[in-house]
């Protein structure tokens, strides 16, 4: 019998100091936020097989129109469309006096000028992660 109250206690105390450990979890945030989204090809044009696509998180000052780029990302030779995408931005360097906006490019091999662009996609805020979506248009 005092077998039997040793294997209880040592149990009890293995399922305390179990508990005890299960409950001093911190889970930390992220150091980054993130703004998903998905980027639409046109039906009507043709797709060629060497391209580029840059993805370009920036910010405006409202007074002086000043313009501040924040995250760049490149897609080279994207296989199909819709193009799903991440971009992280550090959200301490937001700064809530500028207006933020992204904009899509996309390049033909060997072209310095946009074949195809998004224009400025606005964003509300950067408070929390956001989703957009693009729809890339031919420059006239």
């Amino acid at each position: 019998m005092p077998k039997l109250k040793v294997i209880v206690l040592l149990l009890l105390i293995s399922l305390f100091l179990f508990n005890a450990c299960e409950t001093t979890k911190v889970s930390t945030p992220l150091p980054y936020k993130i703004i998903t989204g998905t980027v639409m090809y046109p039906n009507i044009v043709y797709f060629p097989s060497r391209l580029r696509l840059e993805i370009n998180l920036m910010g405006r000052n409202p007074g002086t129109q000043q313009t501040t780029l924040f995250v760049n990302q490149n897609i080279l030779n994207p296989q199909r469309f819709p193009l799903n995408f991440i971009l992280r931005y550090d959200p301490a360097e937001v700064v809530r006096s500028l207006d933020y906006f992204i904009t899509v490019d996309l390049y033909r091999e060997g072209q310095d000028s946009p074949s195809l662009t998004s224009g400025e996609i606005h964003l509300p805020s950067l408070k929390e992660s956001d989703s957009v979506y693009i729809e890339l248009k031919a420059i006239n």
